[in-house]
């Protein structure tokens, strides 16, 4: 029985790394460890300097004062590419050793009693309260869990970038004294570059002693005999003979993917799982620190519930500048050196540090930016929206900004412009995508003429019905029209097309979207519905109140829907809607069928077919053609007085009626393409 009581605790951690260590070291200051069970489980013995721990901080900060008994050197001056030196006495730059951590950590634990395994952590298993930690040896079981084990990256190209900082040092000692113990040279681009973003980093520890260290950003990894020669040159052209007394050696993801919480409720993912490391710098020890007082905070609180999501708040916009820079060192390495000189050679340090720990304010950070060369970051911004499939809404929305410039001093080009676009948009994706139904039928093992007549059958018969019964052929567009683009919606938001709640939900995201561009034009609507109908409806329904409402309505749905969904995929088609509201019925129309259904049904069709874009093109032009001459006859067959009422009628009209067979093979498409059918 006392066996078993030896390997339960309350707290265990996998790893004593710096997180963990800090961890450590702030709730045994505080005390709130000396109640409980620990255990530390660690494979090596932590007995060699590998790793080089920097941060800036003010002198009186809790950091600084904690860390004091290990802080082994302290920098009041910094040098940037060779350049003066500035002073930075009032937020100075901190040097400390792998191995003193660990020694002065370790000291620690063994003053109160806490046990350190020497065994690597194969797994762990949920127990009823808690975990089992499992090893070689045996199982521990344990309450709380802090894992600091690197995490499994798992990119997604479309969504993440990563790159690597990889870095070789020398701890050298100079025949001469060239090194001022009190100045560090954060970084020398003197040398080479060789397709990559490259700098020297020099650390003083005395005047003839120094860590001087080749640092890479960029998407192939160091290679140490490379690093050897390049700073075995440095050092011989810049400070003469030398003695190697060490070398380091290591490498920092720099990436913009985030690990999620674990799994488990139970176990608190630390250091770089914990996603401490800042990206675009690779600096994490200082983040480290402030989660090590936020994890003491929980524990003072006695508050564990939802122990795996403890995290730090993300300031959106410091995530979004890591992005940029990411991209541009991956795409084009060669700008790194031009925007990190410029970076320190035109601000201040200080205001850099600040800017870097994520505490300037907007005004703090345009004037930081305006030091930048802005060409590589305005081609990351058009590549990040390129890659996230986000370019087309930048287009809406220069699309919006230019109508509303021309319609200010030209209503009559401004009308003309809206034409262009919608035609342009027409005979690029809305037409051609559903051009390609024939391909669709092929899965169903049609021959092409009988596709064709069925087709054709289903058209025209619904054309005539229009010419009869044009009101309930008005109701019947709707209602299949707003399943067909809610169910695109649906998909698009990755949901699976199985039960009734998921059809119906399909249908009120496509009837929200025809709501809120009906009700928020609703004079020009019942202009066309009129004209449809060849009623006087305009006259009974133009003074209907509250349209403004059930515009918001409408839109107030999709809204809801994104949180109940947890996707943000419908806030692109919010954003689209309410640029429409800015603009004629007609191009708000043709923005929403055109950026939003069209484009996005036309990905579905490129990942169902496996064909790219070109081969969709090529496959769908006769029939694209064939489109655009039906509707010339559609509209050669109006006689009407009003050609701009019967215009927009007859399209409405022909957009109907070849929608209608789209419509049908397009949800054969998505059910053959579901998940769910396919496992059938």
């Amino acid at each position: 029985m006392q066996d078993n009581q030896d390997h339960i605790f309350d707290f265990s951690f996998i790893g004593l790394g710096a997180s963990n260590s800090l961890i450590i070291l702030n709730l045994l200051k505080k005390g709130l460890l000396s109640h409980f069970k620990v255990a530390v489980f660690e494979s090596t013995t932590k007995s060699q300097n590998d790793k080089t721990y920097c941060f800036w901080s003010d002198p009186n900060d809790e950091i600084v004062k904690d860390l004091s008994p290990i802080i082994k050197h302290r920098f009041d001056q910094i040098i940037v590419n060779e350049s003066k030196r500035q002073d930075i006495s009032d937020s100075p730059y901190y040097y400390i050793r792998s191995i003193d951590l660990y020694e002065y950590t370790k000291a620690i634990l063994a003053a109160a009693g806490i046990r350190i395994f020497h065994t690597a952590v194969e797994a762990l298993t949920p127990q009823e309260n808690g975990c089992s930690i499992v090893t070689k040896e045996r199982d521990y079981s344990t309450r709380f869990i802090f894992d600091s084990r690197p995490p499994k990256i798992q990119i997604n190209p479309k969504e993440d970038v990563y790159i690597h900082q990889s870095f070789f040092g020398l701890h050298v000692k100079c025949d001469e004294n060239s090194f001022s113990e009190n100045a560090f040279e954060m970084m020398n681009f003197s040398i080479q570059q060789d397709g990559f973003t490259q700098f020297v980093y020099i650390l003083p520890f005395a005047p003839n002693e120094a860590l001087i260290e080749l640092t890479r950003f960029g998407a192939e990894k160091i290679e140490t005999s490379y690093a050897i020669e390049v700073l075995d040159q440095f050092i011989l052209q810049n400070f003469g003979n030398y003695e190697v007394l060490a070398d380091e050696t290591g490498c920092i993801p720099m990436t913009t993917w985030i690990n999620p919480p674990h799994q488990y409720d139970t176990v608190l993912n630390t250091g770089a799982s914990a996603n401490l490391i800042k990206p675009s710098t690779g600096y994490g020890f200082k983040n480290m620190y402030n989660f090590s007082q936020l994890v003491t905070q929980r524990f003072e609180s006695n508050d564990f519930k939802g122990f795996n999501k403890i995290a730090p708040q993300k300031k959106i916009r410091f995530q979004f500048y890591d992005r940029l820079l990411l991209m541009i060192l991956l795409l084009w390495p060669s700008k790194g050196a031009v925007i990190f000189k410029r970076l320190f050679g035109n601000s201040h340090v200080r205001d850099v540090f600040t800017f870097l720990d994520e505490k300037t304010t907007w005004r703090q950070e345009i004037k930081i930016f305006a030091v930048l060369p802005f060409a590589p970051f305005f081609k990351a911004i058009y590549f990040l929206l390129q890659r996230r499939g986000l370019l087309r809404y930048l287009v809406v929305l220069l699309v919006v900004v230019v109508y509303s410039l021309f319609n200010a001093s030209d209503e009559v080009l401004a009308l003309y412009f809206s034409y262009l676009v919608v035609i342009i948009g027409l005979l690029f994706v809305g037409i051609p995508h559903g051009a390609l139904d024939h391909l669709l039928s092929k899965r169903h093992d049609q021959g092409l003429y009988m596709f064709l007549l069925k087709y054709l059958s289903i058209l025209i018969i619904y054309f005539v019905f229009w010419q009869f019964f044009p009101m309930i052929a008005l109701v019947v567009f709707v209602a299949y029209s707003s399943f067909h683009f809610g169910e695109s919606e649906w998909v698009q938001l990755r949901q699976p097309m199985v039960s009734l709640f998921d059809y119906v939900n399909a249908f009120l995201i496509g009837f929200a979207t025809l709501s809120f561009i009906i009700f928020s034009h609703w004079h020009e609507s019942l202009q066309i519905i009129s004209s449809l109908s060849q009623s006087a409806l305009y006259n009974g329904f133009e003074a209907l109140r509250w349209t403004n409402v059930l515009a918001a309505l409408s839109l107030g749905y999709l809204l809801v829907l994104s949180w109940v969904v947890r996707s943000t995929a419908l806030l692109t088609l919010i954003f689209v809607l309410i640029l429409s509201a800015q603009v004629p019925l007609v191009l708000a129309f043709g923005l929403y069928f055109i950026f939003q259904h069209s484009l996005n049904a036309w990905e579905h069709l490129k990942a169902g077919l496996q064909l790219r874009s070109k081969d969709l093109y090529k496959k769908s032009s006769r029939f694209t053609l064939g489109a655009i001459a039906l509707f010339v006859l559609m509209f050669v067959y109006a006689d009407h007085p009003k050609l701009d009422e019967v215009l927009w009628a007859n399209f409405f009209v022909f957009l109907a009626c070849i929608s209608l067979p789209h419509f049908v093979m397009m949800h054969l498409f998505y059910r053959a393409s579901s998940p769910n059918q396919q496992s059938k």
